[in-house]
Formats: structure tokens, C-alpha cells, sequence
């Protein structure tokens, strides 16, 4: 799994958005060093899962429509990188070693998927935003 630049920018996008303002794109990208081009697509995505919703007019811009509370990285890197696996074979079927009862290291990297997922959804953004995570 590779948490991308695109997750990295969402990420980024929300640290703006947690005041519960309305921002502007231009703001957004200037106060988090984001492309314009991204900000608009990501904030296109984050809008469709329903994460942020836009105000048009002259005071217009985004702003976040859910509780940091409830929202995790695991939420927002799985919108953004559909595809979280560890390794391409814990998402369809391992054909290596079949004789040999399939992949030798496929129970261990589903094991390790499954560590890196309940630790994606332990805190809350409104925590790992405050630096409460336990860092």
C-alpha cells in the first residue's frame, strides 16, 4: 500500500477545512501548498462522498459537511487510493503455489493489511489533527 500525494493532498485540504469555515481553492492551495488542479479534482471527490460540500457566490468555497470526530485516514486515504493493498494478491485470487496449498506469504500480508487498516481507523482526524494520536 502507498498512501499517494493524492491522499497526502486531501489530507491537507481537510487540516484547512477543520475550522468550519468556508475556503476558497486559491486559500486552500496557498495555505497547504496544494495544485489548483488537484485541489479542484480532490475537492470534486470529497464532495461526491459527501466529506465537503461548496458554496458558490462571491464567499464561496468549501467547507467540511462531517464531524472530524467520525472521520479517519482510513477514511479519506480509502476514497482517494481505492486500491489500499499491501500487495496485489490479498485483493484477487493467488494463483502462485497452488500444489503447495497457494502463496506462502499471502496469510502473513493479509495479516499485516488487516494491522494497517485497524490502525488507519483508530483515531479520529480531529484527533490526529490535534496531535492526540500518540505521537
Amino acid at each position: 500500500m502507498l498512501i499517494t500525494r493524492k491522499s497526502d493532498y486531501a489530507l491537507r485540504i481537510i487540516r484547512v477545512l477543520q475550522d468550519g469555515g468556508i475556503h476558497s481553492v486559491p486559500r486552500i492551495c496557498r495555505e497547504e501548498d496544494v495544485p489548483k488542479a488537484f485541489a479542484y479534482k480532490i475537492l470534486r471527490e470529497m464532495e461526491a462522498a459527501g466529506f465537503v460540500r461548496s458554496s458558490r457566490g462571491n464567499r464561496g468555497g468549501y467547507s467540511l459537511r462531517v464531524s472530524l470526530d467520525t472521520l479517519t485516514l482510513y477514511d479519506v486515504i480509502s476514497l482517494m487510493d481505492e486500491d489500499m493493498a499491501v500487495l496485489h494478491c490479498i485483493r484477487e485470487e493467488c494463483d502462485r503455489s497452488k500444489s503447495m496449498g497457494g502463496c506462502g506469504t499471502h496469510c502473513e500480508i493479509v495479516r499485516i493489511q488487516n494491522i494497517i487498516e485497524k490502525e488507519l481507523k483508530r483515531n479520529s482526524l480531529k484527533s490526529v489533527l490535534a496531535g492526540e494520536s500518540g505521537c
